[in-house]
């Protein structure tokens, strides 16, 4: 029998999923995602996990997705497993040493997709090119590499057990070598390899996306979490009790809408209700929504957004980008503040 791999753009899973028919997708394996909370279009991700035959959920946390699946294996955390922790924030490399050992039968993401190369390559010899052993310190040896090395001034990853390691850097700021990614390696405003994909070699406006709907819709980064985590933490709820739709004073106006109503965001995807904050923060045109997972609420901004394909994205990932700053949606209010609370 001969095995191959086949790649769906993740900008679309759920679409990849509904149209993927030589062969269908029969199964799905979730690890390090949420798709229910960060996948675009909820009811079509609802409609594609009733399609599969079976859904294993790998999480730490029993989360939206968690909740469809059929089989659910419970991950380590950072504190039980070895590894090398970088940042978004800043320019140090850092070893993670377990405090304590795996509870219960936890193991993390890379042992369990091991166990599950082996198993199958016992059912299928040769079915899975992925290691079928594991070692957390063997595997740290595999990554390391000597761009990492020269980077931080290290020799192997365990010099970290002796403190953290700062980035070696020419400079912090970017291009500074005025080294650019481009054929000519200059920066480019008239681009042949832009042309060859399909764009205008030089740039040109576009005008933006219309709707029918009044409203722009942002569905950006919640200051307290990152995508689908921390929010769902009991005390990190202090900081973000429950989600909001910002609107601007004169929009709320018109639509006879005051601080605190309980409304309704809506669109042909589908339609979330929380409460409003009026504000001038954003434009009148604009209604914003933080994205987060609150376990306790069906709050979920994917009930609103499209998966409509970007314009650009293809040369890079091999599959097109996702337009999240072109959606649109509408509000009407459902009740008074006083009269919801």
């Amino acid at each position: 029998m001969q095995y191959s791999d086949r790649s769906l753009n993740i900008n679309q899973t759920a679409h990849g999923i509904l149209e993927a028919n030589d062969p269908p997708v029969r199964m799905l394996w979730v690890a390090c995602k949420n798709p229910f909370a960060q996948d675009f279009d909820r009811s079509k991700m609802k409609k594609a996990f009733e399609k599969l035959e079976m859904v294993v959920c790998a999480d730490q946390f029993f989360n939206e997705t968690v909740q469809h699946a059929d089989i659910v294996l419970p991950v380590t955390t950072a504190f039980e497993e070895w590894n090398v922790d970088a940042s978004y924030w800043h320019y140090w490399l850092s070893i993670n040493q377990p405090a304590i050992k795996p509870m219960y039968e936890a193991k993390c993401d890379l042992e369990i997709a091991t166990m599950l190369s082996r198993t199958i390559n016992k059912m299928a010899p040769g079915s899975c090119t992925f290691p079928q052993e594991f070692d957390h310190k063997r595997w740290l040896d595999q990554e390391f590499n000597d761009g990492m090395a020269k980077m931080f001034g290290i020799s192997s990853w365990d010099d970290l057990l002796d403190g953290p390691k700062k980035a070696i850097l020419p400079s912090s700021a970017a291009w500074y070598d005025r080294k650019f990614k481009t054929p000519s390696g200059k920066y480019e405003f008239k681009s042949e390899l832009a042309e060859k994909n399909g764009h205008t070699a030089l740039p040109e406006y576009k005008p933006e996306a219309e709707s029918k709907l009044p409203f722009h819709l942002f569905t950006p980064h919640v200051q307290f979490g990152l995508h689908s985590q921390f929010i769902n933490l009991d005390w990190m709820q202090v900081f973000y009790p429950e989600p909001f739709v910002y609107i601007h004073p004169s929009s709320a106006k018109k639509k006879g809408i005051s601080e605190n109503d309980l409304v309704k965001v809506f669109n042909n995807i589908g339609e979330v209700e929380l409460r409003a904050k009026v504000t001038t923060n954003v434009p009148e045109d604009f209604l914003v929504m933080y994205e987060a997972w609150f376990p306790k609420r069906q709050y979920n901004v994917q009930n609103v957004v499209a998966d409509t394909p970007a314009d650009m994205g293809l040369m890079k990932t091999g599959a097109p980008g996702a337009a999240i700053h072109s959606q649109f949606a509408d509000v009407v209010l459902i009740g008074k503040g006083e009269s919801v609370a």
